[in-house]
């Protein structure tokens, strides 16, 4: 007699095609849902301590396939001259679109905006005015995959 029945045979080889289906489907929507990471500024279009860095890595992601788009919004903080706020966040958004062509990004890839104080970042429980306003200064990066 055989050890093992036709029955458990079939459902043993649909469960495994049905577990690599699974495992198919997350492993591709991991790699094509945008990824996200936000970048601080000290002032101006200068990077915080070690963010420039910290760019740098995540960027370099965009380099292995082509079909990655590099999406950029720079923001500032919502005091002060609105015209000048869009202007800095503008220039803050070319920084790392420029750092991003450096690294050999194609500047076809890449799209960089700003946005100045209009998306601001909610004010955290027991956060200073200070601090709130120090972390609205930022670069949101998001590589896309173009499909």
């Amino acid at each position: 007699a055989p050890v093992f029945s036709r029955r458990g045979i079939i459902a043993a080889g649909l469960s495994a095609a049905l577990a690599a289906g699974m495992i198919f489907l997350g492993v591709w929507g991991y790699l094509t849902k945008p990824q996200t990471e936000t970048f601080a500024f000290s002032r101006s279009t200068v990077f915080a301590s070690g963010e420039e860095e910290r760019a740098r890595g995540f960027l370099s992601r965009s380099l292995a396939d082509d079909r990655i788009e590099v999406v950029i919004v720079g923001h500032t903080s919502d005091a002060g001259d609105s015209t000048a706020n869009r202007a800095l966040s503008e220039a803050r958004a070319k920084a790392v679109a420029d750092l991003a062509e450096q690294m050999g990004v194609e500047r076809s890839r890449i799209l960089a905006t700003g946005v100045g104080g209009t998306d601001p970042l909610p004010k955290l429980q027991g956060e200073s005015d200070r601090a709130h306003q120090s972390r609205l200064a930022r670069v949101e990066v998001s590589l896309q995959r173009r499909r």
